[in-house]
């Protein structure tokens, strides 16, 4: 793809985030993903593009700087050589250059936070996107504070938003009785999601949503540092694993994200609708001990 396609493919992206409700992205927060290196390649590719075109009566390369004015608003250069379509092109890729510029600046602030007690107080009234407006609690997570296995799952049901608390549905009772199969109990580990508020109806959230939601879970993992991060479902495995396969290929599959061990497995609720693929999530659970505890049980 070249670079012209990938600007343009950007741009639709931002846009699409937009009509979604997103106000903020945080770059630095977003896993896996090339949006640091596209902001910091902009400058050249801009200036490339700028400076240079393509003559099609030719086929020679135009130099941009030939009779040319600056314009001081864009800092683009224009010459009486550029197309309209060119001029319009290259105002677009200013355009997103600035967006991310915009963005890659508005680094979160929660790097400079030490506890899981400080990051709560700092998001626990967070209207960052739409689902701060039509929550009841911002569902943060609970469990012990050095865990040697950390649960992230997808978002919050209709009973975590009324009583604030992870996993506490039919979903939650099946987990437990997983964790229990391993030997261990809720409170010897830590059980979040990925985004803390939830969504209406019970659906997916959004790109922009779990966006805004980046910085608290990446902190939250920083802060525990898990000996193994599990994650329960498509979603969540897809946030910091990007090219990961459905969970249905990816359960069961050591996977790393930075310098922890990650390991997919199905999310209580796919399991309670999907009673065939409970022999599969039980094998992943001794996978989850021996990943978990094979330093302290030999």
């Amino acid at each position: 793809m070249n670079y012209s396609s990938l600007l343009l493919k950007i741009e639709t992206q931002l846009l699409s985030l937009n009509k979604k409700g997103l106000k903020y992205i945080n770059i630095g927060a977003l896993p896996d993903f090339e949006l640091k290196s596209v902001i910091d390649g902009l400058e050249e590719i801009i200036s490339i593009e700028n400076n240079k075109t393509t003559n099609k009566n030719s086929g020679k390369l135009v130099n941009f700087q030939e009779n040319s004015k600056e314009n001081p608003e864009i800092g683009i250069t224009e010459t009486s050589k550029t197309t309209d379509q060119t001029k319009i092109h290259n105002l677009k890729q200013h355009n997103i250059a600035q967006t991310f510029t915009k963005i890659n600046k508005s680094q979160d602030s929660a790097k400079n936070i030490n506890s899981l007690s400080e990051l709560f107080e700092k998001y626990k009234a967070c209207k960052r996107c739409a689902l701060g407006q039509t929550r009841n609690n911002l569902v943060f997570g609970r469990g012990l504070s050095n865990p040697p296995i950390m649960f992230i799952g997808e978002g919050p049901g209709a009973d975590e938003d009324s009583q604030g608390e992870p996993f506490v549905g039919r979903a939650g009772r099946l987990l437990t009785k997983m964790i229990r199969s391993i030997g261990i109990e809720r409170d010897d580990v830590y059980i979040t999601n990925i985004v803390k508020c939830r969504p209406p109806e019970n659906r997916n959230p959004t790109p922009a949503e779990i966006s805004c939601c980046l910085p608290i879970i990446k902190k939250q993992i920083e802060i525990l540092n898990p000996k193994l991060i599990v994650t329960l479902g498509n979603i969540p495995t897809k946030t910091f694993i990007t090219d990961a396969h459905g969970i249905t290929k990816a359960h069961g599959k050591i996977e790393h994200y930075e310098k922890w061990t990650l390991l997919p497995t199905f999310h209580p609720s796919y399991l309670l609708r999907n009673r065939s693929a409970m022999p599969k999530a039980w094998e992943d659970f001794k996978i989850i001990a021996e990943l978990a505890f094979k330093n302290i049980h030999g």
